[in-house]
């Protein structure tokens, strides 16, 4: 069977704005639900079906490792440091292991976790991002859905590349503040700390009131929307959803 998840709101401890970011109610992942194992089986996650990427939301808190049963990289919690269900793209799995994309591991590395602290589900969207050509161009099941023109990051802070997931869905309460009104971070990290930004180096799309600044290199990392197209993001994209930057 295949649910919903629908999650209360739940407000963060970081402030950008004068308001309070909080995470967004519907984290917008479906889960399956592994069939009822005999009572001398122990129950196992299921692998779900179907096209899409898969997604591991960590049901335990958990340590994540840089191999499979190798060394301690990380304590893995529920929540992510924003207050959302900590979903992490799966790119690898070998055994009982899950390979994860994670600020944790690190920009273009993946972390190691047990697959029975998850349950597993698919997301159909995709996220890549051009710099040279400024384009974010968004993918359901594979094909073009919505491509908008971003601001990025100027030379002195560059945005990031590789190969990233989106980790939190915000709003800000405030969409005349820097951040506008909706904030999809992400598992990238910048080399430098961000201004005015709660979040340290933590790499983000999120709306902008300063419509004049979408199409340039202006930003401290981040790439930059309109208020438009962040409020139909955080509308659409779920927990999870990989998130390619290429130069």
């Amino acid at each position: 069977m295949v649910a919903l998840l629908a999650l209360a709101p739940i407000i963060a401890g970081v402030v950008i704005t004068s308001s309070p970011v909080r995470a967004h109610a519907d984290s917008g992942l479906a889960f399956s639900q592994p069939p009822p194992s005999p009572p001398s089986s122990p129950a196992k996650p299921s692998v779900p079906g179907g096209s899409g990427y898969l997604v591991a939301l960590v049901k335990h808190a958990t340590t994540m490792r840089v191999a499979p049963g190798g060394p301690k990289l990380a304590r893995l919690p529920t929540r992510t440091p924003f207050g959302s269900p900590q979903a992490l793209w799966v790119t690898e799995q070998r055994g009982p292991w899950l390979g994860v994309v994670s600020s944790l591991a690190g920009n273009n590395r993946i972390g190691w976790i047990p697959r029975s602290d998850t349950t597993l589900g698919r997301v159909s969207w995709e996220l890549k991002v051009s710099l040279a050509a400024r384009r974010l161009t968004v993918l359901d099941n594979g094909k073009p859905v919505q491509h908008y023109t971003v601001a990025i990051g100027r030379p002195t802070a560059p945005t990031p590349t590789g190969r990233f997931a989106v980790t939190d869905r915000l709003l800000t309460g405030d969409p005349t503040g820097p951040y506008g009104c909706c904030i999809l971070a992400l598992s990238a990290e910048s080399p430098h700390a961000i201004q005015g930004w709660s979040g340290g180096n933590r790499i983000a799309i999120h709306s902008t009131p300063e419509s004049s600044t979408i199409g340039e290199p202006v930003s401290h990392g981040c790439v930059r929307v309109t208020l438009a197209d962040g409020r139909w993001l955080l509308a659409h994209i779920p927990l999870g959803t990989p998130t390619l930057i290429t130069a």
